[in-house]
């Protein structure tokens, strides 16, 4: 297995932003689907389709209804973001710390 396999493999219940991208998708409709339009109103309006977004509980989609349900135990995306940063970084410091060795017998 490739490490970009085994990587999605490893995180594939932590892609939470999948789901995120297709909820905020229902809610950006008229002036808010537009990326040209950069008033002040319409960004205050972006910024709280996003912190409402954080404080909504994960959901995944049910495919008998195709209705969004909250994943149990999940949480909010606020705190699904804040476990996946932390494998993320958890993951590098792995990888940084398994390559060392190897760049000093380079050397």
């Amino acid at each position: 297995m490739t490490k970009p396999q085994y990587f999605m493999s490893k995180y594939a219940d932590e892609m939470i932003v999948r789901y995120a991208d297709e909820m905020i998708d229902d809610k950006l409709q008229g002036d808010l689907s537009s990326v040209d339009i950069a008033t002040k109103e319409n960004l205050e309006n972006l910024v709280k389709v996003g912190e409402d977004l954080l404080k909504s509980p994960v959901s995944h989609i049910n495919l008998d209804t195709g209705g969004y349900e909250p994943v149990k135990d999940g949480g909010t995306y606020e705190e699904a973001l804040q476990r996946f940063a932390k494998l993320l970084s958890e993951e590098r410091k792995l990888l940084q710390s398994n390559s060392a060795p190897a760049k000093e017998e380079e050397n």
